[in-house]
């Protein structure tokens, strides 16, 4: 005979293991410090990271409360979501981290795990989108769990990786690349950006030009709320 094996017990373990490993990548790798006490050059970048986790916890929180009916205002969320993800990471490979390596070549071996992660990102990315297609509330459950899942570590890993040697980077480099990292933004992602930067995160100097910000606030602030009132307000 056999002796008795407490698989329950086993999946109950694994399960609080998950869980903690989990929440321990739900915050950014600088939690306790603060954007505002980040250097002022790496505030931008810090708050877009922030920003990515806000947005991914909101949809996991819909989900729950979504019928088909409200569906369609997601999924233009959504898009515009999506496509804000997919400048950062894009610019992030094409730009940012070549840019880096120049000047702190220990990030290249890095950098390259970075890449790879954006392509299991895009791939829990497209489910999601699939799910949206199908019109079924219930067929978003699983897809947006395992985005938020993936989208979390690698941020946490991405902040681990990179933000020791952001620091190593001087400011004017640093700055000069974000400005091309801007500069290769969508039409609609630069008119998009002010106010989802802003969206119930802190507003410390740094993140963006006082004038920019102003528009975020006033101008583009009407459009942009509008674009989440499906994501905020499910049906």
């Amino acid at each position: 005979m056999l002796p008795h094996t407490d698989k329950s017990g086993a999946r109950q373990r694994s399960a609080g293991a998950t869980e903690e490993k989990r929440d321990a990548m739900d915050g950014p790798a600088w939690e306790g410090r603060g954007v505002g006490a980040l250097p002022r050059h790496l505030r931008g970048f810090a708050q877009t990271h922030l920003a990515l986790r806000r947005d991914s916890r909101r949809l996991v929180a819909a989900v729950p409360l979504l019928t088909s009916s409200g569906l369609p205002a997601v999924a233009e969320w959504w898009r515009q979501f999506r496509g804000i993800v997919d400048w950062h990471h894009r610019t992030e490979d094409e730009i940012l981290w070549p840019g880096l390596i120049e000047h702190a070549p220990e990030i290249a071996a890095g950098s390259h795990l970075m890449v790879q992660d954006h392509v299991a990102l895009d791939d829990s990315m497209l489910r999601v989108t699939r799910a949206l297609e199908t019109g079924r509330a219930e067929a978003l459950d699983g897809p947006v769990g395992m985005f938020d899942s993936v989208l979390h570590q690698h941020l946490h890993e991405e902040e681990e990786l990179t933000f020791p040697v952001f620091t190593r980077v001087p400011p004017d480099v640093f700055t000069a690349l974000e400005r091309r990292v801007l500069a290769a933004a969508p039409f609609g992602v630069k008119r998009i950006l002010p106010p989802w930067l802003l969206d119930g995160l802190p507003d410390p100097g740094g993140v963006m030009p006082g004038p920019v910000r102003l528009i975020g606030r006033t101008l583009l602030a009407k459009s942009y709320r509008r674009s989440v009132t499906g994501l905020l307000e499910p049906t």
